[in-house]
């Protein structure tokens, strides 16, 4: 099948500079209560044979960070000033289950030079054509692209125009191999899709009648 046109645009990673201190705070209650008594947030850079380290940095500094796209940015690291700080990249968050508070940050360090396989945000671009005039609808199925590049130019996302997809076109991976040859995921995997307005009634009325059969299920008296 034909390759169609695409604009692709891709954004390099932001590289933002993080301060941090060591943290002598070791255990689940020490660490809960970094954040109540002192406003800091605890974390672990580690990575590259070097022993992990365990931080603290400022909550709104970092949440702030973390928040303005700073999960698919390259942190410089430094704990000394006049020292050489660590690049690193985000590898892991953890949450407080209840109120969603920033509780642990995993950092992994990263050699510049290193290649590594990483997922990539996919953003689709636009209103297609279909939607717009012929009454189709927008399905994305795939919003990570698999991606194997030096780490000093890892993107943070890949974003495609989709404003002239038609009703019953679709955007594959192999459609962005041609302007970004990094991308390992399946060439056959479908991006983005239009679907024609008779499938889109298709499928809902599909979901109808199985709601519709599953209450009738549940109305229905128990037979001795």
């Amino acid at each position: 099948m034909a390759s169609i046109s695409v604009q692709l645009e891709i954004f390099k990673r932001e590289e933002i500079a993080l301060q941090v201190q060591s943290r002598e705070e070791k255990g689940k209650g020490a660490v809960g209560r970094l954040r109540r008594l002192t406003g800091m947030l605890p974390g672990v850079l580690y990575g590259h044979t070097q022993a992990p380290f365990c931080f603290k940095a400022e909550a709104r500094v970092l949440e702030r960070a973390l928040g303005q796209g700073g999960q698919n940015a390259v942190f410089l690291v430094g704990v000394d000033k006049s020292a050489v700080p660590d690049r690193a990249v985000v590898r892991e968050i953890q949450y407080h289950k209840v109120r969603g508070d920033i509780m642990h940050v995993d950092l992994l360090r990263v050699d510049p030079e290193e290649r590594l396989r990483i997922s990539v945000p996919i953003v689709a671009k636009g209103v297609p054509a279909g939607v717009r005039t012929g009454g189709g609808a927008l399905q994305q199925t795939l919003t990570l692209a698999e991606m194997e590049c030096v780490a000093s130019e890892l993107p943070s996302r890949l974003e495609i125009d989709i404003t002239d997809l038609e009703v019953g076109q679709s955007i594959h991976v192999r459609d962005l191999l041609d302007q970004e040859g990094r991308i390992i995921t399946d060439p056959g995997v479908t991006i983005v899709s239009v679907l024609a307005p008779r499938l889109v009634v298709a499928a809902t009325a599909e979901t109808a009648a199985e709601e519709s059969a599953e209450a009738k299920g549940a109305e229905a008296p128990a037979k001795n």
